[in-house]
């Protein structure tokens, strides 16, 4: 869409919206991107899903930050997130945005989301109500927005007890509707419980009044298809209502306006890979009175990016004549890293962190990180960072050998557990490691740490001689600790 048709879309849908008086002049955008909204955490699992949305205003995010507290916990390039959490437990989130330029944005408020698995099916307890709301109202059209369920899914979207189909948005652009006419808005869900031989209920229901005027909306848009989807980007087409042609298209997204054009035909940006959008178009005539809206379609952005961000070695830290501490960062969910000396594969771990040990004294080092994304394949590997080990003793204790796991108990109900740890050589004392964090140390063959239920963890174990030097490291075992649900 060209810039001067963006200015005179803003213009038109402005006379639409405003009807009592002129807006005040609209503020300067702040630099950086906007706060994420609508945050959302999950109630139910063996883990905390998040989701949010980002204001079409500001600078366009990139990424985003998911705070506990004041710790980054997780960098996600889509505004959705899962977080491994102990089983049973209360986290409070925030999440920030994050621009190219590494601007970021003033965080949301906080949500708490709770790591269960209920012994009773959540889905046949009392129903959840959801809050909604009207944001806004013309003499043809309103909208309205709401907060996700509690337990999730899709909700069926009526208006005046007729389906305007099921969506996994948080707001809806209804038009087409009479000056000064009262409508009912309900929300319907999926009764999942298996007692109640499930259907749909209601979850929301508002009275919305359209404002007072003499318009006579236009009619309405036709055959709204998707024509093609990048990373950041939806193609759209629909066909003209019959008749002289409207004077502009909106396009929606749910409740947000995403574009006005005189053509039939529109690409959406600003958009983030891998999530979901409903889109409908309605006819605006030339005093901005809207037509009933399309029938929506949903559309998908590709899953993985174009241009996936390359990590970035944040530390690069020699310990001992024979380690080195690394660790990066990258603004994408990675499943895995692999790390590189030169062009030589040296380790792989799932921690942004990791202590390489066994390493000639007086040694230099160039390392460079990739980050494996999932499903979606390789990141660029990151820019060389160049690290010297001091110089030191030669020798080097023998590497342990047959890590393995061979104790996984619960412990106290419902978050606690603990992994043992087993492994062979003839070492004095031994390190255990999970990334580059030391967590434990022993003069035996074995250890017990305790976890968080339902939790995952990557260890590896080195030999430790008296002058503190360490082995090469085991090769590493992964371990998903027991939980007990409730009965």
């Amino acid at each position: 869409m060209s810039r001067s048709l963006r200015r005179r879309g803003a213009v038109l849908i402005a006379a639409a919206v405003v009807v009592a008086s002129a807006a005040p002049p609209a503020a300067a955008a702040p630099p950086g991107p906007a706060t994420p909204a609508g945050l959302w955490a999950s109630t139910i699992g063996t883990g905390v899903s998040l989701a949010w949305e980002q204001p079409r205003v500001g600078s366009p995010a990139t990424s985003f930050r998911v705070y506990e507290d004041d710790t980054v916990v997780a960098r996600v390039s889509t505004t959705t997130a899962s977080l491994e959490v102990p089983f049973g437990s209360s986290h409070n989130y925030t999440v920030s945005a994050v621009d190219r330029r590494g601007r970021e944005s003033a965080r949301t408020a906080p949500v708490t989301g709770r790591s269960w698995l209920y012994g009773y099916n959540p889905e046949c307890m009392p129903i959840s109500a959801v809050p909604i709301s009207i944001t806004g109202t013309t003499a043809t059209a309103i909208s309205v927005s709401w907060a996700r369920h509690p337990l999730g899914g899709d909700l069926e979207l009526r208006l005046d007890g007729q389906s305007l189909g099921w969506t996994a948005a948080t707001g809806a652009r209804i038009g087409g509707l009479a000056p000064g006419s009262a409508h009912q808005v309900t929300l319907y869900r999926t009764n999942r419980c298996h007692i109640d031989g499930g259907g749909a209920v209601q979850v929301a229901s508002l009275t919305a009044t359209t404002t007072a005027g003499s318009a006579t909306p236009p009619s309405a848009p036709s055959g709204l298809t998707v024509t093609g989807q990048t990373d950041t980007t939806v193609g759209l087409a629909w066909s003209a209502p019959a008749g002289s042609p409207p004077a502009r298209y909106a396009i929606y997204d749910g409740a947000t306006l995403v574009a006005v054009t005189a053509a039939s035909a529109v690409t959406v940006d600003r958009l983030h890979h891998a999530t979901r959008h409903r889109f409908t178009v309605a006819a605006l005539d030339s005093a901005g009175n809207e037509s009933a809206h399309s029938s929506a379609v949903t559309a998908a952005t590709a899953d993985c990016m174009s241009e996936p961000p390359r990590p970035v070695v944040n530390e690069a830290t020699a310990l001992s004549p024979g380690s080195v501490r690394l660790s990066w960062s990258v603004e994408a969910a990675a499943s895995s890293y692999t790390v590189f000396d030169r062009d030589v594969e040296v380790a792989t771990t799932r921690y942004p962190h990791i202590v390489l040990s066994g390493l000639p004294s007086a040694s230099g080092h160039a390392y460079r990180v990739l980050a494996v994304l999932q499903a979606c394949g390789e990141t660029p590997r990151s820019r060389r960072t160049a690290v010297t080990t001091p110089a030191g003793p030669v020798s080097r204790p023998e590497a342990p050998a047959g890590l393995a796991l061979t104790g996984n108990v619960h412990t106290t109900w419902p978050s606690g557990a603990e992994v043992t740890l087993s492994w062979s050589g003839s070492a004095g004392t031994y390190r255990v490691y999970e990334g580059a964090t030391p967590v434990g140390e022993t003069s035996g063959t074995s250890l017990t740490l305790p976890v968080g239920a339902a939790t995952t963890h990557e260890y590896t174990v080195v030999a430790v001689d008296a002058a503190g030097l360490e082995s090469a490291p085991s090769p590493p075992l992964t371990v998903r600790a027991t939980y007990l649900p409730p009965p």
